[in-house]
């Protein structure tokens, strides 16, 4: 009876070892820490308009309506989401988008990388990505492990018609979730860029806040306005975008007065009622993406909302485009 109680625990024991092995090798990620934020260059950059286009987009990484959901994907999926936000952008036609949720390399996307298709198929001059997601296996959503995410290697990330002259990554506040899981969450990241039109430097920072936290993405508020300030004060044109997870007006969420508390700038708002949100993206709405911008250094010309394909979106979000002028610019012949 002792030696089958032995082989009992000795089994536990090495299941255990076994658990405990693929936890702390699936958590971990397979890039250095100079890995985590990257320029690229494409193509010469073009020549200077008299007005700018910025577009904010979590694209949800093309997996339309399914994101999160616990299904089985197809590759047909992806490719027809990748074809209509291609058609989507290239109608628009943005001098520099901001993306959240874009995938470098994941099991969950065929191992497609997002930004440098995007970049290719649209003709883009330069990019920048900021990874927040590097985790070798995702056991989530959770369920049948052919639903799982696996291999997740995701962030978010620029294109640009200019150059990006430089490029940071800032981790924000982590989530308050219990360290089991906490070790498979992203990070909430402010990215930011400097990019050259013409004889101006223009800083864009492009954030994703937390989703689920409010709390915690009250403070990564705070954290973003103390990022953004030293920027105003350069003097040079600064815009806020991305994600917020946050909508005006809610008097019960404090993110986007703490965000703009203290500051010079404005919200751009959407020309069209079309829709009246950007989130979810087959029925927009809540308008949680925006769009920020120091009036004193950047002309607001119009705003605008685009979704896709009101059946089939190719993410759950919609994108929002600001077209603006630079101080100087007025008679700068494209």
């Amino acid at each position: 009876m002792a030696r089958v109680f032995r082989r009992f625990l000795l089994l536990v024991l090495a299941l255990v070892a076994v658990a405990v092995g693929f936890w702390f090798w699936a958590s971990s990620g397979t890039l250095s820490s100079d890995g985590l934020a990257q320029t690229r260059t494409y193509a010469e950059a073009d020549s200077v308009s008299d007005t700018l286009s910025v577009m904010t987009y979590n694209i949800g990484y093309l997996s339309g309506m399914t994101n999160n959901l616990p299904v089985e994907r197809d590759r047909a999926l992806f490719d027809s989401n990748l074809a209509s936000a291609i058609a989507m952008i290239d109608r628009v036609d943005p001098d520099v988008i901001a993306f959240q949720e874009i995938d470098f390399d994941a099991a969950r996307s065929f191992h497609v990388d997002q930004l440098d298709t995007l970049a290719q198929r649209l003709s883009y001059a330069s990019a920048a990505q900021a990874v927040n997601w590097d985790v070798r296996y995702l056991p989530f959503p959770y369920g049948w492990p052919s639903v799982h995410f696996g291999r997740v290697l995701s962030g978010q990330a620029f294109l640009s018609r200019y150059p990006i002259v430089d490029h940071r990554r800032h981790v924000l506040a982590k989530t308050s979730r219990p360290y089991v899981s906490r070790v498979f969450y992203l990070d909430r990241l402010a990215q930011v860029a400097d990019i050259v039109i013409g004889s101006d430097t223009l800083s864009i920072v492009n954030v994703h806040l937390e989703a689920f936290e409010q709390p915690v993405r009250e403070t990564q508020a705070r954290e973003v306005r103390q990022l953004v300030e030293p920027l105003l004060a350069s003097g040079r044109p600064v815009l806020l975008v991305g994600d917020f997870n946050a909508v005006p007006g809610d008097s019960d969420d404090e993110t986007l007065r703490r965000v703009t508390s203290g500051l010079s700038v404005k919200r751009a708002m959407p020309d069209t009622t079309q829709h009246a949100g950007t989130y979810p993206g087959d029925d927009p709405q809540r308008l949680i993406d925006h769009i920020f911008y120091a009036p004193d250094r950047i002309t607001p010309i119009g705003a605008r909302i685009d979704c896709g394909p009101s059946e089939a979106p190719p993410s759950d979000h919609c994108a929002v485009t600001m077209t603006l002028r630079l101080p100087g610019h007025e008679n700068t012949s494209p």
